[in-house]
């Protein structure tokens, strides 16, 4: 399927301008994009539901609108709408055999072939036990595999689905999704899916279409197209791209869906108010985290997303924390993988902390390994760095302290020199909003 320069509109309503693409036979493609972007216009002018106003789409090198016949485009094209009605009383063989309607005369009814067709695509999508169920009583997975078994009775070279997954729970996603991947592995049909979910869009597709406004923003694979820059200007978010622990493709996380740990409390919950601080008078305020061992991955999310200015470490190469601080862009101090901390990284960290407008120590692990990083963090406080440690009531030190009680003085003793004990997230950005002089959450500084 090719696309050039197409143009297309809903009466005076431009839609799409000037779009462009190649899918190859066999590939499993994705559209994707935010509302209103063209996505499931171009498959209606593949399917010939919208005529362009300019430009040529082609299938197998044959013009759609001038070359092919509706005929011929229904034999060689199905669709998978968003949304299939399921009010009307054929049962699941019946409307299989729908599909059927391009290769049935008009004298004369469907033959031993088409039922023999039909039941192959409904064994293909697990729906042949439903045959002879009226399709109002199924529920959403099982409606979406019939609608899918009709369109693969067409016997169609190009598969086209306006996100199929769309009201389904991820359960059944990943199952339509497999059952969608495997006979495209098998049967060799094309697909150009419509897709929201930019993970499951990762996940699945061989190649990824970008759209923005009716234009083309970006195309290629999964790790080329979804990126934070393509992402950022696209959907006006920002964004999180890390890589997925199984897959091994982008994984996405907005980061404006992310807890606002300095907004209201939850209900029922009353509001604590920030402990006091001494005051500071830098110019510039930046925020030195104590992470690591996984313990703090939503804190830098949070800190980051409130608008801070954050260096961390030490952290060990691989681990969660660590994995967190570089796709956010966190200045780090890394060691290598399982290794105690070392004088170099804890004489670095120790500058990032002296540099700091304020160190927070995450709720960390402490083994003989990592322990010496508190008392960095003494010597910080003793130059009249604020210090604040996340104590959650689920989590204390002494549960956390693997070094016979080492790690929990520590943490009391800079208590009882004027550290500050934090409930958790929310808490300590309302103490880096009142360290900074902000009130709100973000220090004015640090946004440069």
């Amino acid at each position: 399927m090719s696309l050039d320069r197409v143009d297309l509109a809903y009466g005076d309503h431009r839609v799409v301008s000037g779009v462009s693409l190649t899918v190859e036979a066999g590939e499993f493609v994705g559209l994707i994009g935010p509302n209103a972007s063209g996505k499931s216009t171009l498959l209606k002018a593949v399917s010939r539901v919208l005529k362009p106003l300019g430009g040529r789409i082609e299938l197998d090198g044959r013009d759609v609108w001038l070359d092919l016949t509706l005929r011929e485009t229904a034999r060689a094209v199905a669709v998978v709408p968003q949304d299939f009605p399921g009010g009307f009383p054929f049962t699941v063989e019946e409307t299989v055999l729908m599909g059927r309607t391009p290769y049935v005369g008009r004298l004369r009814g469907e033959q031993p072939r088409d039922l023999a067709r039909a039941r192959e695509a409904m064994r293909a999508t697990r729906t042949l036990d439903l045959a002879e169920r009226p399709v109002s009583e199924l529920a959403g997975g099982e409606r979406q595999r019939v609608v899918l078994a009709k369109a693969l009775a067409q016997e169609p070279r190009l598969l086209l689905l306006d996100e199929p997954t769309s009201h389904l729970d991820i359960n059944h996603q990943v199952e339509i999704l497999d059952l969608l991947l495997r006979l495209n592995r098998s049967q060799g049909i094309t697909m150009v899916i419509v897709l929201h979910d930019l993970n499951l869009a990762a996940m699945y597709c061989d190649r990824l279409f970008l759209l923005r406004g009716g234009t083309l923003a970006a195309q290629g694979r999964a790790e080329e197209v979804l990126t934070t820059a393509n992402l950022e200007t696209v959907y006006g978010s920002r964004v999180l791209v890390g890589r997925h622990p199984v897959y091994g493709c982008p994984e996405i996380t907005l980061l404006s869906q992310l807890r606002a740990a300095a907004g209201p409390a939850p209900a029922g919950e009353p509001e604590r108010a920030a402990p006091p601080v001494p005051a500071r008078s830098d110019t510039a305020f930046v925020v030195h985290l104590v992470a690591g061992g996984g313990s703090s991955s939503e804190l830098l999310e949070s800190l980051v997303a409130a608008g801070h200015r954050v260096t961390a470490g030490p952290l060990n190469a691989g681990d969660s924390d660590w994995e967190m601080a570089r796709a956010l862009g966190v200045e780090t101090v890394t060691m290598p993988p399982f290794s105690t901390v070392s004088r170099r990284a804890l004489a670095r960290t120790g500058s990032l902390m002296a540099a700091a407008s304020a160190v927070l120590v995450g709720p960390v692990p402490y083994g003989h390994g990592n322990v010496a990083v508190l008392e960095a963090v003494r010597e910080a406080a003793g130059r009249g760095v604020p210090v604040g440690f996340i104590e959650p009531e689920d989590s204390p030190v002494v549960s956390r302290d693997f070094t016979g009680g080492k790690a929990a003085g520590l943490t009391g003793l800079l208590l009882r020199e004027g550290a500050v004990a934090l409930a958790g997230s929310r808490e300590a950005l309302a103490w880096l909003a009142s360290l900074s002089g902000t009130g709100g959450g973000v220090a004015a500084a640090s946004r440069e």
